[in-house]
């Protein structure tokens, strides 16, 4: 606590997302000086306002803007621009378009700022250790089965599709998709569109994931992760881990002999899913002395995003990078 106690933040955009950011403030010992949102505030803890641009003048150590994905974009490049702010925190998907996606990169790079995008399972520790096991028995991850309710393309598409990136450790060569067109209301707003999707993506080296996220199954979410002899089963709402591997005699057997019972290994979560306390990963990660931002890392999923909605308008398979005639593609992201 004491690490970050002189620390002080703006959270912009207080709705159930700002919640989880005043939580993760709050357990860092960070202060909360400011929270700007259209609805009224009460509160003893920090000054409220309506209008960001009474914030650009602030001097403070770290801006979290939270609010939807079109505004978020205007309120960046204002205090890009116009605040001596040094560190931001943005929420996902990062942008609307890839057009919209290259002019935060652009931004960002003009400005020489820091900026973190909250995708914070890729600096989550349980993840972290999946990882670990793999190399420990010398397994190279080949493909991710990734299962998920109506949850949006977006929503949890770019937390889906930021995972894959991490653990397959490379980019995406070639993508198949297909939008659902069920046209399942937005849980925050009418104007609000953010549909799911099925498919697969192709990665160098026979590399693969085959995804649904389609709106006619209402399961909590759940990833497969497999090698050669290893299948990680992975149930993060459940603080489930645990994994089969194929080891002993079995090794020596081809790929296609399974008639085996392989062992079933649990492994203890380092730490219990929560979005609020798990979001102190980046927040810490921006104060680091290593610091690295993860924003190229956003820019590939977004690619992945857009591919998939090229290859269901066109019903064809799309490789990347994304030609420039799709960078106009958009989605009304929240």
């Amino acid at each position: 606590m004491k690490k970050y106690s002189n620390k002080k933040a703006i959270i912009i955009g207080y709705g159930g997302m700002g919640k989880r950011y005043e939580v993760a403030l709050k357990k860092l010992g960070i202060k909360i000086q400011y929270i700007c949102d259209k609805k009224d505030i009460k509160s003893k803890q920090f000054f409220f306002v309506k209008d960001y641009k009474e914030l650009l003048d602030k001097n403070v150590d770290l801006v979290c803007i939270v609010t939807d994905t079109e505004t978020r974009k205007k309120i960046l490049f204002d205090f890009l621009k116009n605040s001596k702010v040094k560190n931001f925190i943005i929420e996902k998907p990062l942008a609307n378009s890839l057009k919209e996606t290259y002019q935060i990169k652009k931004y960002v790079k003009k400005y020489k700022k820091k900026v973190l995008v909250n995708t914070f399972r890729s600096m989550s520790e349980n993840f972290y250790k999946i990882k670990k096991i793999f190399k420990k028995h010398n397994e190279e991850i080949k493909s991710i089965y990734i299962n998920s309710p109506s949850a949006g393309i977006g929503n949890m598409g770019s937390v889906f599709f930021d995972l894959c990136n991490y653990f397959l450790g490379d980019q995406v060569k070639k993508i198949y998709g297909i939008l659902d067109k069920t046209n399942t209301p937005n849980p925050r707003g009418k104007k609000y569109k953010d549909p799911g999707c099925k498919g697969f993506l192709e990665y160098k080296e026979n590399k693969r994931v085959f995804f649904d996220l389609s709106e006619d199954t209402a399961m909590p979410y759940r990833f497969i992760i497999k090698s050669r002899n290893i299948e990680f089963f992975v149930e993060e709402i459940n603080n489930i881990y645990y994994y089969h591997i194929r080891d002993g005699k079995m090794l020596k057997k081809p790929n296609y002999f399974y008639l085996f019972k392989p062992k079933k290994i649990y492994v203890k979560s380092k730490e219990k899913f929560s979005p609020a306390l798990q979001t102190t990963h980046t927040i810490r990660n921006i104060f680091n002395k290593n610091y690295k931002s993860n924003l190229g890392d956003a820019i590939s999923v977004m690619e992945i995003i857009f591919g998939i909605k090229a290859s269901s308008l066109n019903n064809k398979i799309i490789k990347l990078p994304l030609e420039k005639k799709y960078y106009k593609l958009n989605f009304k992201f929240a």
